[in-house]
């Protein structure tokens, strides 16, 4: 079955618009708030953290843990009203290494003594 050139012509619009207009709404992205926690560590030499891996931002974290205790601070209050999703955004990649990072620097009072097991 042939398509007659009347019919190919009258199709040819409808076709390129709805063509476009899925294309138009395939390259949107929602563009995430601005964040003052995800801007400090950029600012600290962490680079452009957007399209980070969530371990690579840890990584760089325990590299940098001064800044990671700091960042960890920033992030509590944010934290206790985040939404269930914000772990997925870049600000909480970026608080969920910090808190990583963080954890392992901290120091208890009674870390100047040392333990043994056993009896002496």
């Amino acid at each position: 079955m042939m398509v007659s050139k009347y019919e190919f012509r009258r199709l040819k619009w409808p076709v390129f618009a709805l063509v476009f207009g899925i294309l138009a709404l395939a390259g949107c992205t929602r563009k995430e708030p601005r964040s003052e926690i995800v801007e400090r560590a950029q600012r600290a030499g962490a680079g452009d953290l957007t399209n980070a891996s969530a371990f690579s931002i840890e990584d760089w974290m325990r590299k940098h843990r001064d800044v990671a205790v700091q960042l960890n601070a920033m992030c509590a209050p944010v934290r206790e009203r985040a939404s269930p999703n914000w772990g997925d955004s870049t600000e909480g990649k970026v608080c969920m290494a910090a808190r990583n990072a963080a954890m392992s620097t901290y120091k208890y009072p009674s870390d100047d003594k040392t333990y043994h097991s056993g009896a002496k």
